[in-house]
């Protein structure tokens, strides 16, 4: 059977938080800047739900605008390389797929699959990495043994997963403990 990873897009692969940030200030210019953001849902302080995923939809229908992190595109090619199967999952609306494609595709970011649903736990059940911002994705993946680890951010840093600065440190981690 073949291992696969899971790999989330926003802050995983780009700098999502930024590009919310910037989204965010037009409509409430007291929402604190990505340092700030020190729980997950920040957000429910400053603005409406609606207005909230409606500002999210819109940034993901202009995915193809925007550039991924600097060594994405190395991790993803070496999990490729160790035989992994890569399942770029996002919590997104079906409407953004063509510009999420277009996205990776620019971006020259490997993948077999790409999953769009408000529900990537599904995933959990047959995948042996995942890496995501999310604490709560990310406590569900430990809770079934998943091997959970992503990029540290104020919103996930306290809950006691491995963490780290960039997509390399990533890498070298799942290298120590699985790439052998």
């Amino acid at each position: 059977m073949q291992k696969i990873a899971v790999i989330d897009i926003d802050n995983t692969l780009w700098d999502f938080a930024s590009v919310l940030y910037e989204e965010l200030i037009k409509i409430n210019p007291n929402v604190p800047n990505p340092l700030h953001w020190h729980k997950w849902d920040f957000w429910m302080d400053y603005i409406d739900t609606k207005t909230f995923y409606e500002i999210i939809c819109k940034i993901h229908r202009r995915q193809d605008t925007f550039e991924a992190y600097p060594d994405a595109k190395f991790f993803l090619r070496e999990l490729k390389e160790s035989g992994y199967k890569i399942i770029i999952a996002s919590h997104r609306e079906e409407e953004s797929r063509i510009p999420t494609i277009n996205w990776l595709n620019k971006n020259k970011l490997s993948f077999d699959e790409l999953h769009l649903s408000f529900d990537k736990t599904v995933l959990l059940c047959s995948c042996e990495i995942i890496v995501d911002d999310s604490p709560q994705i990310l406590q569900k993946a430990a809770e079934r043994r998943v091997i959970a680890t992503g990029l540290e951010f104020p919103w996930n840093k306290s809950n006691g997963f491995k963490l780290f600065k960039n997509l390399s440190q990533i890498l070298a981690y799942l290298s120590q403990i699985r790439f052998r």
